[in-house]
């Protein structure tokens, strides 16, 4: 799964290119709403709640609760159920999505609780498919906390279904309320961020109004728009087994089939091209289902991520995979040991390596953006990023080996190599990564260390070397795996890899 998200920057980042707009630009005054019976209510129940509740003497976590427990939770079980309290929530699905970051609110649409197994503790209710928008309390609304509110709306957004264009969010401190706006272009390339100018209004006749808008606006408002509900057959079970750049992944099983666990994939995107991959690479072991627009059953009991001894030992089966793929014109862009697992088949008792999350993948000679693996991409990729993230680029399969052996190349390195590297991804650093690889040769630099000099060999060549010689160099290499393990080699493998070499880049 992709390492690039953003739950990974910081609030502050989002407060740059914000277009100002006024509030009722981005979110237009209804003014027919005002006669609605349920705005009426809910209006005065605010106002209530405001004039009874002392605002100057109160934290930030009181005031959230306080809100919960006494304005909202009493006033009406309608907007109970929708506006869920999250702040400290320890859910597991919403601490993956949301990471290390806690929404106060948010508002859901918990339209699939039919896929919920009746055993499952799962908060199936924020699947980022159920999340409608996030409501922030602060004590004092200070311009740069509109940075936090677009950071959330960012994260929903991403994970989204990808027919969703747009998410609007608010944030308020019971004096003034903004409203801040996430939109992606239709080919998802561009992301635009909007808030709206502080109120020099009445203020609290503009909160209560605005805010009560909020809470009772037909949905759409924010940009949401239920997709088709996941299929009624299937039942989410317990286990949250995994969550990337755009997709999560969850072990379930069949109404009808209750005894065998399967793995179900719910991502931000059409799942057709995933799912025509593992036919066209897998077909002959494997079965895999698309059971909706955005998701994909593998008739499979779930894996486990390859450890590390085993990734060693099966390093000709992930090149075998691989060199499939680019067979049939494919290239996976995101070799990671995280996106290989190791799956126990039934019928021959043993373990089967597989390599998976092919939804970063495309047709070789394709000049798209990139959007595949960050720690173990080629210098090349590093390079392009580090000076347009947003331009095409035409991947090669030897960009797929060079993540193969930098793959291998993290897993033997000292630890502190790899720790900065992941540092580098979190913070969308490309020069960040590509200095940390740098200093790693400097480290060996006095070592006989294959590994590296692979690497850097295929960086160097890595438009020149035709197919053929290509794979046939990587064949021996792998022929040789142990000497792939070793941070100084032996002058017998040194020899051998001399040889190799010699014989592969003549020049």
């Amino acid at each position: 799964m992709s390492e690039n998200r953003s739950t990974t920057k910081s609030h502050d980042s989002f407060n740059q290119n914000v277009v100002k707009k006024r509030i009722q630009d981005l979110y237009p005054d209804d003014l027919s709403v005002q006669n609605n019976p349920y705005y009426i209510q809910l209006y005065n129940h605010v106002k209530s709640w405001l004039f009874t509740t002392n605002l100057s003497n109160i934290n930030e976590k009181d005031l959230q609760l306080n809100f919960h427990q006494n304005c909202i939770k009493k006033c009406d079980q309608h907007i109970n159920n929708r506006l869920k309290y999250a702040d400290g929530f320890k859910g597991t699905i919403y601490k993956a999505v949301f990471g290390r970051l806690m929404p106060d609110f948010c508002l859901v649409d918990y339209y699939n609780s039919h896929v919920k197994s009746s055993t499952s503790g799962l908060d199936l209710e924020f699947l980022p498919l159920h999340i409608v928008s996030v409501l922030e309390l602060k004590i004092k609304l200070k311009d740069s906390d509109i940075g936090q509110l677009l950071h959330y709306l960012r994260i929903i957004l991403d994970y989204s279904p990808s027919s969703r264009s747009f998410i609007l969010g608010a944030i308020t401190d019971f004096h003034d309320i903004q409203f801040a706006v996430v939109t992606r272009s239709n080919n998802n390339d561009e992301i635009e961020y909007e808030a709206s100018i502080r109120s020099s209004q009445n203020e609290d006749e503009h909160l209560l109004h605005y805010l009560t808008m909020f809470l009772t606006a037909d949905l759409s408002k924010f940009g949401y728009y239920r997709v088709e509900a996941l299929p009624n057959n299937i039942r989410i079970d317990n286990k949250l087994l995994g969550i990337g750049a755009n997709s999560l992944v969850f072990n379930c099983y069949l109404i009808n089939d209750q005894l065998n666990e399967y793995t179900l994939k719910i991502s931000n995107e059409s799942v057709d091209k995933e799912v025509s991959i593992y036919e066209k690479l897998y077909v002959d072991k494997y079965k895999i289902i698309q059971v909706h627009q955005y998701a994909f059953l593998f008739l499979h009991p779930p894996g486990q991520i390859l450890s590390e001894e085993n990734l060693f030992n099966n390093i000709h089966v992930i090149w075998k995979q691989i060199k499939k793929a680019h067979t049939n014109n494919l290239l996976h862009r995101d070799i990671r040991r995280s996106n290989i697992i190791e799956i126990f088949n039934n019928q021959t008792k043993s373990n089967e390596i597989l390599l998976i999350d092919w939804h970063s993948a495309i047709e070789i000679g394709s000049n798209v953006k990139y959007s595949g693996t960050l720690s173990t991409a080629s210098n090349f990729i590093l390079d392009k990023l580090s000076k347009n993230s947003n331009e095409t680029i035409q991947s090669l399969p030897i960009d797929d080996i060079i993540s193969l052996m930098k793959m291998i190349l993290l897993e033997i390195i000292p630890k502190g190599f790899k720790k900065n590297i992941l540092s580098e991804v979190r913070q969308h650093s490309y020069t960040g990564i590509r200095c940390i690889y740098d200093e790693m040769n400097d480290y060996f630099k006095n070592k006989q260390f294959i590994t590296l000099q692979i690497i850097n060999l295929l960086e160097k060549h890595r438009e020149s070397l035709p197919k053929e010689r290509l794979n046939y160099f990587i064949d021996k290499c792998v022929e040789k795996y142990q000497c792939l393990l070793e941070l100084e080699n032996q002058q017998i493998d040194v020899n051998y890899f001399h040889d190799l070499i010699k014989e592969i880049f003549p020049s």
